[in-house]
């Protein structure tokens, strides 16, 4: 048995498993001693496993619909907050206190060229 069943079994392995399972399930007079392990529950067992794997699949497609849904609109949001910012320049102008409210700088604040250097000890 598996000590450590916190993490995925990787794909292959679960090949051969089921390739296992359905050879196993092919036999016509297979009987265990144990009960645990008979056709009709590994059959069961099978199933299961297949269902399970496939709602995730399912889910995993919907979360990746959902995704991009949201990133479509998040840009959709900012491309019309951008057209905003340049619609109120061209109404209000480029130097306007309402630029200002908008978190933009006004062109009279603006800074141009390199910063000068300060007159130390001279």
């Amino acid at each position: 048995m598996a000590k450590r069943k916190t993490t995925r079994v990787t794909q292959r392995v679960l090949q051969q498993d089921r390739d296992t399972a359905l050879a196993v399930l092919d036999l016509k007079n297979y009987n265990p001693a144990n009960p645990e392990f008979t056709s009709v529950k590994l059959r069961e067992a099978l199933r299961r496993m297949e269902e399970a794997t496939a709602a995730e699949t399912k889910a995993a497609e919907e979360a990746a619909r959902a995704r991009q849904a949201a990133i479509d609109t998040e840009w959709a949001f900012h491309e019309l907050v951008l057209g905003t910012k340049r619609q109120v320049i061209a109404q209000y102008g480029d130097d306007s206190q309402e630029i200002a409210t908008l978190g933009l700088k006004r062109k009279s604040e603006r800074r141009y060229g390199r910063p000068k250097k300060s007159a130390e000890g001279s």
